[in-house]
């Protein structure tokens, strides 16, 4: 969800249309139903276009897209996948030119410029009356709750999980991380310190203890597990009132262990170690990684034992990055029953449920009986703490997310590579963050004409 490098002036530019409307205005209604047949004539199918940025899914959810098709012979479905660097480029073209797909995919990350710019179709009336919400997790639908209104529904939940290496803690006979997540960062320290292994003391290990949580859009959640606030003001969707607290003391201790698991402890790996060789954790020379729900998948065929657990307890709480991909309509559809026939097909773990189950996506839903299914598509491993990271994961998620996470990003990594002290990158990350802020919203208000 946060790999996008679509620039904030791009994207404006390609999805600013001429009819705007009011900044949070309620959407268009839909044209009304066209006339019916003459008496005896065969009523023609409806069109509908589908698309998704998942390309590695394309042929496990064509299946049950063509199963879709063979039970609704009144609809006429097209689909494509779309890679996800031009999905957006794509997508907000014909957004602009008026002839977007009636149903996509979404990432929270890019969901609320739509929203803002009157592009969805308010789902809140047709979600309250077929979906019982109550069997969501909350992770997932507090990113799709704009205002106590939907214009998508989420389909399946990322969260960010520990991965470790048993054989390495085995090895060095080293009590392997808590399968019930009842650690705390201290715990990880140690940890690393006991597997890291310099045979030859020439100061790079052969065996690294753990990986340092650089990312950006990972790191707000042990922030807030610390105490922390990562934004002064009201938190808003839409960076109302809003202003960057990343100069905080809890902010900067935060970003200072991470720092010192690689200057000062030397158990952690710098940008560059592992280039050119894949995933780090696959090399078998890293004791702990941070990832996503994808990783049971993408760790399968490993040629060592792992596992995985929940990312330790902060200072006063246990959170995790997380939040979900989504169905959103496009406002100028003509086929809005038709739309939500298909997603109510796709959410539905009946007819989309092998999705979830064969891709490595995480189900939105936790009734007992999805959440079971969930947890054999790996029972040789603790799935289990994925369930659980789900109900504590927590996102800061807001207009022009990704424009300002890389404003952030760009800071951090100063003081990861050892270019800048943690003590003056947090002033400066505080001051890159606002500015980006600034310019989201006057670039955004300029765009819609408001």
């Amino acid at each position: 969800m946060e790999k996008s490098k679509l620039t904030r002036r791009a994207f404006l530019q390609l999805t600013t249309t001429t009819a705007a409307g009011a900044l949070l205005a309620a959407c268009t209604p839909l044209a009304g139903p066209q006339a019916a047949p003459a008496e005896g004539a065969a009523a023609a199918a409806t069109p509908l276009i589908y698309w998704n940025y998942m390309t590695n899914v394309e042929e496990l959810e064509g299946e049950i897209l063509q199963s879709f098709q063979a039970t609704h012979s009144e609809i006429n479905l097209s689909y494509e996948y779309v890679p996800w660097q031009q999905y957006w480029e794509k997508l907000n073209s014909t957004l602009a030119a008026g002839n977007p797909p009636d149903v996509w995919n979404t990432a929270p990350t890019f969901y609320y410029e739509y929203i803002l710019r009157n592009q969805l179709a308010d789902l809140t009336d047709l979600i309250e009356q077929n979906i019982d919400m109550s069997n969501f997790h909350a992770t997932a639908l507090s990113g799709y709750d704009f205002r106590n209104r939907y214009y998508g529904i989420p389909r399946n939940i990322v969260t960010t999980v520990v991965y470790f290496n048993k054989t390495i803690f085995e090895e060095a006979g080293v009590e392997p991380p808590p399968l019930d997540g009842n650690w705390t960062w201290t715990d990880m320290l140690e940890k690393a310190k006991a597997i890291t292994k310099d045979e030859n003391g020439d100061g790079k290990p052969e065996v690294w203890g753990t990986q340092a949580l650089q990312h950006a859009w990972w790191l707000d959640e042990v922030i807030m597990g610390n105490g922390g606030e990562i934004f002064l003001g009201e938190f808003s969707r839409d960076l109302s009132d809003m202003t960057a607290n990343y100069d905080s003391e809890i902010a900067r201790s935060t970003y200072q262990y991470f720092v010192d698991l690689i200057h000062q402890h030397q158990v952690s790996y710098q940008a560059g170690e592992f280039e050119g060789m894949g995933s780090p954790f696959m090399t078998g020379r890293v004791g702990m990684v941070y990832d996503l729900n994808w990783g049971p998948h993408t760790y399968r065929e490993a040629p060592f034992d792992w596992d995985l657990t929940m990312i330790p307890k902060g200072s006063v709480e246990q959170l995790t990055y997380g939040g979900a991909d989504g169905l959103v309509v496009s406002q100028p559809t003509q086929a809005l029953d038709a739309s939500w026939q298909l997603i109510s097909w796709l959410i539905e773990p009946a007819t989309g449920g092998a999705f979830l189950t064969e891709s490595g996506a995480m189900p939105v839903v936790n009734t007992e009986q999805v959440t079971n299914d969930y947890l054999q598509t790996f029972p040789d491993k603790n799935m289990q703490a994925l369930v659980d990271s789900a109900a504590i994961a927590r996102n800061t998620y807001t207009l022009g997310f990704n424009e300002w996470k890389r404003a952030l990003q760009t800071e951090l990594e100063q003081a990861f590579l050892g270019q800048k002290p943690v003590d003056q990158m947090v002033v400066d990350a505080n001051s890159a963050v606002n500015a980006a802020i600034e310019r989201i919203r006057t670039e955004f208000r300029e765009a819609i004409g408001g």
